[in-house]
């Protein structure tokens, strides 16, 4: 997939480490892939063949891995005591030589 035009936006895909947006022959955006098919999604008027064409890397993105149940203090909580973990590891080891 490298180039696909859809109204007056065209999106370049040929280089693999970034996309390339334009509407109306100027660039809007050059950057992340799904964000660029967003984008060109939220600005066209029939929105469909853009899903059709880009329906693997639209449904591909990861979902969050919490909940609505989780609780956000919670998970800040259990990231900073593994960051803490982390760090006492590298410290130990830092030392032994």
């Amino acid at each position: 997939m490298a180039i696909f035009i859809h109204e007056d936006m065209k999106i370049d895909m040929s280089i693999s480490s970034k996309t390339i947006l334009y509407k109306g022959g100027m660039l809007v955006f050059i950057g992340d892939g799904y964000k660029a098919i967003s984008m060109m999604l939220n600005n066209s008027k029939n929105q469909e063949p853009v899903r059709e064409k880009f329906h693997n890397q639209l449904t591909m993105r990861e979902k969050p891995k919490f909940s609505k149940g989780d609780d956000i203090e919670t998970l800040r909580k259990l990231a900073l005591n593994e960051h803490a973990r982390n760090q006492e590891k590298k410290n130990k080891s830092k030392k032994r030589y």
